[in-house]
């Protein structure tokens, strides 16, 4: 019996020799694996003085910006200043009302009409003033009327027109001839500009529009500032 023991002993320990040898050799069996390796790159250091350089380059370009933006945006205007003293002052004064009183002159010192190169005037009967053009140029003066019609009364040249939506018969003073050698009645209409109330030799111009005051009109009562208009007053 202890035989048999020692002889199962003796096989298990053999067995566990013949397996240790045959995992050593399995494990040498096995191939290294070799470490893979990348070689290195190095980043070049900034020093801390550069780092210092750049940030006082940066902080001097916003700086500048920044000027930059307040010149264009507080840009002193030019502006002319005029140092005025009291007595200076007072002749300045002067001056501008001088000034006023002689733009707002409607008269000439011997009672004379100043016009302008337009003035109100009132027509006829009509209640709605016209801008009338000064010409000083023109001999005549001229007004546009509507359905222009020529007939005879008691052996006369009369005319009927429409005038400011209401009809009126005149009798012919004279015939003119228009620049194209149109025949053009002349008749005399009652005209007010100012305090002027006057009748007023015109041409009739059968489909036009407006009024033209001529040499004939101003001749002996007006002078033009063509520089001005609507120096007169409106009519009444």
């Amino acid at each position: 019996m202890k035989k048999t023991a020692v002889g199962l002993l003796a096989l298990f320990l053999f067995g566990c020799a013949q397996q240790l040898a045959a995992n050593d050799d399995q494990q040498l069996a096995v191939p290294a694996i070799k470490p893979i390796t990348k070689p290195l790159t190095f980043i070049s250091m900034v020093t801390a003085a550069e780092i210092k350089a750049a940030a006082k380059e940066q902080t001097e370009a916003a700086e500048k910006k920044v000027i930059k933006i307040k010149k264009q945006v507080f840009a002193p205007t030019n502006v002319t200043t005029d140092k005025i003293t009291a007595s200076t002052a007072s002749a300045k004064l002067a001056a501008v009302n001088h000034k006023q009183k002689a733009t707002t002159k409607k008269t000439t010192k011997d009672g004379m009409l100043i016009l302008g190169h337009h003035e109100w005037v009132l027509v006829l009967s009509g209640t709605q003033h016209i801008s009338a053009y000064i010409d000083p140029k023109s001999s005549t003066s001229r007004i546009g009327v509507k359905d222009l019609v020529e007939f005879e009364r008691d052996g006369d040249n009369w005319v009927k027109f429409i005038f400011q939506a209401k009809e009126y018969k005149y009798p012919v003073k004279a015939w003119e001839k228009s620049d194209d050698q149109k025949r053009l009645p002349v008749v005399l209409l009652r005209t007010k500009l100012g305090d002027r109330n006057d009748e007023v030799a015109y041409q009739l111009i059968d489909g036009g529009n407006g009024v033209v005051l001529g040499e004939n009109f101003m001749r002996d009562v007006a002078i033009q500032n063509s520089q001005r208009k609507y120096i007169q007053p409106q009519a009444k």
